[in-house]
């Protein structure tokens, strides 16, 4: 893969400060939104969508089966966050990748991309993100991480009070503290 050098207008974006980096439980976060990533079947994968499930109860999943209806990469959808502390969660259609050849920057891109614009449209102020598509047969952590940041900071502008980056481990986020250092 080639070098990434990020386009000057995203760099000197003036409105990078409203990115905040937190360790923690993204089904903890009390914003207007969370962000999380589906595959096309709707399955509940890893940690981040088991951690959104639990924390929401049963309501989400009925929600979820009854109202989307055969859903398509690149789909967001905004659902209620029941029991979440958050008033909303957006879950972003991508495929199921099987392997490193399946996963495409686009698509994460776009997914960070179209919750960003999802959340102006609902006239949202902060949105959370984990770091999406960096499990166990996901982006690599640092490639995820410029994917995720390019995406927010592509759609960054003053409708958002804050858009905050919810990293479960401390090497996680030693990873997304760097490659935001380089955004500045």
């Amino acid at each position: 893969m080639g070098l990434f050098i990020a386009e000057a207008v995203q760099a000197s974006n003036p409105y990078l400060d409203r990115i905040e980096l937190v360790q923690g439980n993204i089904a903890a976060q009390e914003m207007d939104a969370v962000v999380t990533l589906l595959p096309q079947t709707l399955e509940y994968r890893g940690s981040v969508n088991k951690a959104i499930q639990r924390c929401a109860g049963q309501g989400m999943d009925k929600f979820l089966r009854q109202n989307v209806v055969n859903p398509q990469v690149g789909d967001v959808y905004a659902v209620p966050g029941f029991e979440m502390g958050c008033r909303n969660v957006f879950f972003a259609i991508v495929p199921v990748w099987k392997d490193e050849w399946d996963r495409h920057d686009r698509q994460l891109l776009n997914a960070t991309r179209k919750a960003m614009e999802l959340a102006r449209r609902m006239s949202l102020r902060s949105i959370a993100f984990p770091p999406i598509g960096s499990g166990q047969k996901g982006f690599p952590k640092e490639r995820a991480a410029r994917l995720i940041l390019q995406g927010i900071t592509d759609r960054l502008d003053d409708d958002f009070d804050k858009v905050r980056i919810v990293c479960q481990r401390p090497e996680t986020m030693q990873i997304f503290e760097k490659r935001l250092r380089r955004s500045f």
